[in-house]
């Protein structure tokens, strides 16, 4: 009995090894075919209003906030602004906040105007050692940038990947996110018509370790169906939205 079921077990094994040696398709083969619009969407496209309009009354609608930053403003002073409301120091004070690589971010001077600030960042490449997530976790501001963003919805895509750490949208107690135009989109359907027709969607599943769907506070209503910000994420989200043409 023992010799059977170690030789299902070296089967069973084998089988798996064999499938996940093959890469298969994650979706139906698209190439060749006209994409239809979207035939169908959970909530309607903004319709009276441009996007930007749409997802900053959106997700002040769901507790958080937005700012609208033009193509010849400074981005990068907009952030400090925000950090020094949020965590009010002296000038002279430093302030650390969670964040994901300059990099990822993509603002032109923001790291250099972080510093001039005497705001510095801390971008964990990952959280396995103990002292890296109580580090983490004592920050109060999350700094991160965006996948996509949905003017219909007020929701924003997180995929965490190297510099982009998920912890960073996920546990300080302000988040505040940078939300360039050009990922900005009327609606979740019509992103993922954009990845398809780029070829670009079977690539962002395989590659995301987590995506993550934020839409606005972190909030939960379980004891006396109160409800509380805050509580499993979050307690403020703020983006700045900015053109980066």
């Amino acid at each position: 009995m023992g010799d059977r079921s170690a030789q299902a077990r070296e089967e069973i094994l084998d089988g798996l090894k064999s499938a996940l040696q093959q890469q298969q398709a994650l979706f139906r083969e698209t190439v060749g075919r006209d994409l239809p619009d979207p035939p169908m969407t959970v909530f309607p496209p903004p319709e009276d209003r441009s996007l930007v309009e749409s997802f900053a009354a959106r997700l002040t609608a769901l507790s958080g906030s937005c700012d609208v930053v033009r193509q010849d403003e400074d981005v990068a002073a907009r952030v400090v602004h925000q950090i020094r409301q949020w965590v009010p120091t002296s000038a002279d004070e430093p302030i650390e906040v969670l964040s994901w690589e300059a990099g990822e971010l993509d603002v032109a001077r923001l790291e250099q105007s972080l510093a001039e600030a005497n705001i510095t960042w801390f971008a964990p490449h990952e959280l396995r050692e103990q002292s890296v997530r109580d580090h983490a976790a004592a920050l109060v501001v999350g700094l991160t940038g965006v996948t996509a963003a949905f003017a219909n919805t007020g929701s924003i895509v997180l995929t965490p990947g190297p510099g982009r750490s998920r912890a960073a949208g996920l546990l300080p107690l302000h988040h505040l996110v940078l939300v360039p135009l050009s990922r900005l989109y009327p609606t979740f359907e019509a992103w993922l018509l954009v990845l398809r027709q780029q070829g670009r969607l079977e690539a962002l599943v395989r590659d995301s370790g987590q995506i993550a769907f934020i839409t606005g506070p972190s909030k939960s209503a379980d004891i006396e169906l109160n409800l509380t910000l805050g509580v499993h994420g979050p307690k403020v989200v703020h983006a700045i939205v900015f053109d980066d043409t």
